[in-house]
């Protein structure tokens, strides 16, 4: 037994070679029975057995079909994601979005429903719940619905499962999501922040996958990053790690709301984007982001620079996260990928302005692949739980 071991009892162990191997599966497709043993350090005879019983619960299964081994008499092996199914909950201020998914991210079906911010929370939830039911009628049978997964803005008690508040909704304060869809549903319930949510889903299906240091860029109405490091989400004592809207840029500049002066959100987010627009056209109450970026794509200069400013704001903020979490990749999502090309550029231009060069090209900034990380999130969170502690009984149908 080595020092990793001991001090863990017989089950213990198990459950975490079983982890080992299954990270080792998803991240080397197609790879076979001698390879799992050469990278993860452990026996043949204990992979084997391992394998046997990922096979006997329907997680992993011998894939014939493919012939690209080198190895002679080797089998490959796949795990069978579709086989696995997800229900991931969004909550925004005024909309929940709801889908179930398989754990590749496959989303199999969805559905928005709005509300009003002064509806109870509880005619909210009891709504979504509807929907959840809906999802476990019609698919329960066929597949393994494996469990539930919530993001939320923040702020959250990501301990005790609770939204904060939301802003301008009065009634959505300590809302106590977590325990309430636990109690009406007999699945686990894993929760996060919308910005948490998305790193993972990089980290799980998008351009984070094989990385173990990144970080996700949420840049909307607000602005927030959520972090990993060294393969783990950073959350802080409160849940406050990654809150990069508000962290200043300028001493002596605009109060937020938060009570900060010169927050990053005030510079680069979308409602600033709109709010400079409009001063510098006149008369635009009604200018959306969306019509921002046709009349700079149309050839608008001063709407062209304003979002060339935006995204140096936003670069200046890159920088900051650059040397205090050291990332291989940023990868940017949120509506503020309306502005393209041009506003990617300028925030690497001010990243490789403000960067050391040595630094700089072993940074990758780029835009998210995925269609929804915050959604699909909900899926990552479950699957990485469920990958990290893999109990057999559990994935058994």
């Amino acid at each position: 037994m080595n020092g990793r071991e001991r001090g863990k009892n017989k089950v213990q162990i198990q459950v975490e070679n079983r982890s080992t191997l299954l990270k080792l599966l998803k991240a080397n497709k197609h790879i076979c029975r001698k390879d799992l043993a050469e990278l993860s350090g452990l026996t043949g005879a204990a992979v084997t057995n391992i394998i046997r019983d990922l096979i006997d619960a329907g997680l992993v299964e011998e894939d014939h079909a493919y012939t690209g081994l080198n190895r002679k008499n080797a089998v490959p092996l796949r795990i069978c994601f579709e086989r696995f199914l997800v229900i991931g909950v969004t909550i925004q201020r005024g909309l929940v979005s709801s889908a179930i998914a398989d754990l590749s991210g496959k989303i199999v079906a969805q559905s928005k429903m709005a509300f009003d911010l002064d509806e109870p929370p509880s005619a909210v939830l009891e709504r979504l719940s509807q929907s959840i039911q809906r999802y476990i009628d019609e698919y329960g049978n066929r597949f393994r619905i494996v469990g539930i997964g919530v993001s939320v803005p923040g702020p959250t008690n990501l301990v005790l499962g609770r939204i904060s508040y939301l802003t301008n909704a009065p009634g959505w304060t300590n809302v106590p999501i977590k325990d309430y869809l636990a109690e009406r549903f007999s699945y686990p319930v894993v929760m996060n922040e919308d910005a948490n949510s998305a790193v993972l889903a990089e980290h799980w299906l998008g351009k984070g996958q094989g990385r173990d240091n990144l970080i996700s860029i949420l840049a909307s109405k607000g602005v927030g990053a959520g972090v990993i490091v060294n393969g783990q989400i950073l959350y802080g004592a409160y849940g406050l790690a990654g809150e990069i809207g508000h962290t200043s840029i300028d001493w002596d500049g605009p109060q937020c709301e938060c009570g900060n002066r010169g927050c990053l959100e005030l510079y680069c987010s979308s409602l600033a984007l709109v709010r400079k627009a409009r001063k510098t056209l006149g008369n635009t109450d009604d200018l959306g982001l969306e019509a921002v970026v046709e009349q700079a794509s149309s050839g608008n200069r001063e709407l062209q620079d304003l979002i060339i400013e935006s995204g140096k704001y936003l670069g200046c903020g890159i920088v900051n996260l650059v040397y205090t979490f050291n990332p291989e990749l940023v990868t940017i999502h949120g509506e503020m990928l309306f502005c393209g090309g041009l506003w990617l550029e300028s925030i690497r231009s001010a990243v490789r302005e403000r960067l050391n060069p040595s630094i700089a090209q072993q940074v990758q900034i780029e835009f998210s692949s995925l269609q929804d990380p915050v959604l699909l999130g909900t899926v990552a969170m479950m699957g990485e739980k469920l990958f990290a502690e893999p109990e057999l009984e559990y994935f058994a149908h």
